[in-house]
């Protein structure tokens, strides 16, 4: 009995095995685009499969005869042969440095730009200076691709540029690819799917349920990495990064003088403090005197007495 089984079971083998080596090789060998399909300019020929792989192992377990024809039940062939139109798909990053006397109205006109724009702030970080003002921002755009361009130069504008880049990536080829891979991975998997239905032996059932959990697992990536590409191409990503001018409270440092006002306000400046520190250190000792005096007085009352009485 244990025979029979095994002698079942190998057969179920070899059919799943076909199954995904036959649609496997469509993805490369029959990727010719349809004639009369329209591809964008640029753009590299569609890589699609066109048609359905034809595996004679697996007509035979649906039921078909030799010259019949037809699809197995669930296998979307219409999709595997449907042309595809793909437009040129760029993946846009900007960095912008700006410094700004007011940052949190620097920080309101940016977020008026993204609302026209309908963007949106993904993450912000922020640090204040000893009195608590805000000196330094960065902040994470996301805007439409079409208004990269419109963006950079309007964020560009709201304070004085200090630094600016922008870094493109064409991932057209990526995005074809990967479409091609997701159709041609469906396929295969709705022919295992089909092929589990007709399987009658638990030991071909077995078989193929873990082909079809791989396959299933394979196109849960495939289909992960196409919504990755599909959300960086649809947005750029724009860094923002907004300081307070680093002189801003420096103008002396800047143009110093050294003649005879340079040398008035050093006087100045040192008598004031030579004075601060004399008034500083007299009330501190102020207290001291208190407390001694308060002391002190009864006992030299008392002192004065004991020499009348002698």
């Amino acid at each position: 009995m244990k025979l029979v089984r095994t002698a079942l079971a190998v057969p179920a083998l070899v059919l799943v095995a076909a199954c995904g080596a036959s649609s496997d090789t469509t993805s490369v060998a029959d990727s010719a685009p349809a004639e009369g399909a329209p591809v964008a300019p640029g753009a590299p020929p569609d890589v699609s499969p066109q048609t359905a792989p034809d595996d004679g192992a697996l007509r035979d377990l649906a039921g078909l005869a030799p010259g019949q024809t037809g699809s197995f039940a669930g296998a979307p062939s219409d999709v595997a042969k449907a042309p595809v139109t793909q437009t040129r798909a760029v993946i846009s990053r900007g960095q912008v440095s700006l410094e700004s006397d007011d940052l949190d109205s620097t920080r309101f006109a940016l977020q008026k730009l993204l609302d026209g724009w309908r963007g949106s702030i993904t993450s912000e970080e922020s640090s204040a200076d000893d009195e608590g003002r805000t000196d330094q921002q960065r902040l994470e755009l996301r805007v439409p691709s079409r208004d990269f361009g419109a963006a950079m130069d309007a964020i560009s504008g709201l304070g004085t540029l200090v630094d600016r880049s922008r870094t493109s990536e064409d991932v057209t080829t990526q995005v074809i690819d990967n479409a091609a891979r997701v159709r041609s991975q469906k396929l295969s998997l709705a022919r295992v799917q089909a092929l589990l239905a007709r399987a009658k032996d638990l030991n071909q059932i077995i078989a193929i349920e873990s082909q079809l959990s791989q396959r299933q697992a394979d196109l849960d990536s495939l289909e992960q990495q196409q919504q990755y590409l599909a959300d960086q191409t649809a947005e750029s990503t724009i860094d923002v990064y907004l300081r307070l001018p680093e002189k801003r409270a420096g103008a002396k440092d800047d143009d110093p003088d050294d003649g005879f006002v340079g040398g008035l306000q050093d006087g100045w400046d040192a008598l004031t403090d030579t004075t601060t520190g004399l008034l500083r250190g007299l009330g501190a000792a102020l207290p001291f005197g208190a407390a001694l005096a308060l002391l002190g007085l009864p006992v030299a009352l008392l002192w004065r007495r004991r020499r009348a009485l002698t």
